[in-house]
């Protein structure tokens, strides 16, 4: 048929396709144009493949009507199968949570192991914190007592106590004179004896040649005179003393902490004075005269990965009351999948046998959801041999929901465990029992 006459344009126009398609051979049949926003609906596959010829029929296409009753069933069918799942077996969900940025390596289960669920378990987190204190701090100290720091502000004439987390706990003067250093702190020490006055901090004053006494309620409890122009002192543990040093009258005050008894002896005697090797305060904290600040490094430990509570108890009960897995539900948050699930089994004997499960075969998405429906679990074991390793995404959380069953293990006895006398559950026991069952093989 020529393609320009006006007969063949008509009948396009008439019994074609909108894309110029037209059965020239049977223009008897006299089909009507298909709409593929409206007839794809009906007629197409599930591939949007749609046959002309069955536009306008009366019955839709074998093709659709066979993908429509398959996936019907299908759904019908796993309906029927989670009913049967909440019926006849236990559940348990298990929540595993990321809490770094890293993929990190999970494994569940194997309770004879004592194998950690990731490596490590916690990381350290350093956190510095800066707080204003008084005018020209010294020296700063940790008191164990109540562990607050006390920092001596030499111009402002006061000691400052800072919780840990930065909170100024208070500022406690040491003079009322409004002239700013008639006291001039600029040492401290503590008592770290628990017999006498635990946890007193005593600060020197070295313009008025005074040592101070703060108790544990911030406030100046007692006061000691010192040598002239004390610089330093030390809480010395063994003999219960405060020991000052004086840079002007040249000698050594010592205080005892319990008695206040005072000597002076001078600096020809050796080791009058001597500072603490290990200060363990400035790993905790340290001032910055200049700016009037206290720095707090503070060091906490997070887990890396988490778990819920009723895991731990579960995995202690499997160990010695195992359980059977029929089968497994796995839902992530995010788009990252759990790819893989390797399956671990160790024998009495140390063999460890590894079975890796490939999850993009289970991929379900339900509600748009990162589920993955897992059958091919059915049968593994929940016990103290067998584990499961997967990696996790970086701060995500995996939910994995076991259908299980415990196992009676008065089923797996043999049938001569009849005369195990007493285990009246076991297959083998009869239903009455003689007074005597060992008096036949006697």
């Amino acid at each position: 048929m020529n393609d320009n006459s006006a007969k063949y344009r008509t009948d396009l126009k008439k019994w074609g396709t909108r894309s110029g398609v037209m059965h020239v051979a049977f223009p008897e049949t006299k089909k009507k144009n298909c709409d593929p926003s409206t007839d794809a609906v009906f007629y197409a596959t599930d591939e949007g493949v749609m046959e002309i010829s069955d536009c306008g029929s009366s019955k839709r296409p074998l093709s659709r009507k066979r993908n429509l009753i398959k996936d019907q069933k299908q759904k019908e069918g796993f309906k029927k199968y989670q009913k049967h799942l909440h019926d006849e077996f236990d559940v348990m969900p298990i929540t595993v949570k990321n809490h770094t940025t890293d993929i990190r390596n999970v494994c569940l289960w194997g309770g004879n192991s004592e194998k950690p669920i990731t490596d490590p378990l916690f990381i350290e987190n350093a956190e510095k914190i800066d707080v204003l204190v008084g005018t020209h701090p010294q020296q700063v100290v940790l008191n164990p007592a109540n562990d607050l720091l006390y920092v001596a502000n030499q111009l402002s004439d006061s000691v400052s106590v800072v919780a840990r987390d930065g909170t100024v706990i208070a500022t406690i003067p040491l003079t009322e004179n409004a002239m700013p250093g008639t006291v001039s702190p600029v040492a401290l020490a503590v008592n770290t004896n628990p017999g006498y006055f635990y946890g007193i901090v005593y600060v020197i004053g070295s313009v008025n040649n005074t040592m101070y006494h703060i108790g544990l309620n911030h406030k100046v409890v007692n006061a000691n005179r010192t040598g002239k122009r004390p610089t330093e002192i030390r809480f010395d543990d063994e003999t219960n003393e405060l020991v000052i040093k004086n840079i002007v009258s040249k000698n050594t005050t010592r205080i005892n902490a319990e008695t206040q008894a005072q000597t002076e002896t001078p600096w020809d005697i050796q080791d009058q004075f001597r500072l603490v090797d290990n200060d363990s305060t400035s790993k905790i904290a340290k001032v910055t005269t200049q700016l009037n600040l206290l720095t707090i490094f503070n060091v906490s430990k997070s887990p890396t990965v988490t778990i819920n509570d009723e895991y731990h108890e579960e995995r202690e009960d499997f160990k010695f009351s195992p359980g059977m897995l029929k089968h497994l539900k796995i839902v992530a948050s995010g788009e990252r999948r759990v790819n893989a699930l390797q399956l671990l089994q160790k024998s009495i004997a140390g063999k460890e046998i590894c079975k890796t499960l490939s999850l993009g075969n289970y991929q379900s998405a339900q509600s748009f959801q990162n589920v993955s429906e897992v059958f091919d679990v059915d049968g593994s074991m929940l016990d103290g041999q067998n584990s499961w390793c997967f990696k996790i995404g970086a701060l995500q959380t995996i939910t994995f929901i076991l259908y299980y069953k415990k196992l009676e293990m008065y089923n797996l006895l043999p049938e001569k465990a009849s005369l195990a006398y007493g285990v009246q559950m076991s297959k083998g026991v009869p239903k009455r029992v003689p007074k005597n069952p060992f008096k036949s093989i006697l």
